[in-house]
């Protein structure tokens, strides 16, 4: 997976996003923020959904 910037930005385009904390409140920028790392279908660093490239490109084709 990529740096932190493509993380939160791939996080929040991302339909499937589902935060593994149940207290979350994303706020941009910070620490807290919506990314990949914090979504339930990560594993190992790795999307088992398989849509972090796939999303990563069609932000990138935009």
């Amino acid at each position: 997976m990529g740096n932190i910037y493509q993380l939160m930005t791939v996080a929040s385009n991302c339909s499937s996003f589902t935060s593994n904390e149940s207290d979350f409140m994303p706020s941009i920028g910070s620490c807290m923020s919506k990314n990949c790392s914090k979504c339930t279908h990560c594993k190992n660093n790795t999307c088992e959904l398989n849509l972090y490239d796939e999303m990563l490109s069609s932000i990138d084709d935009k």
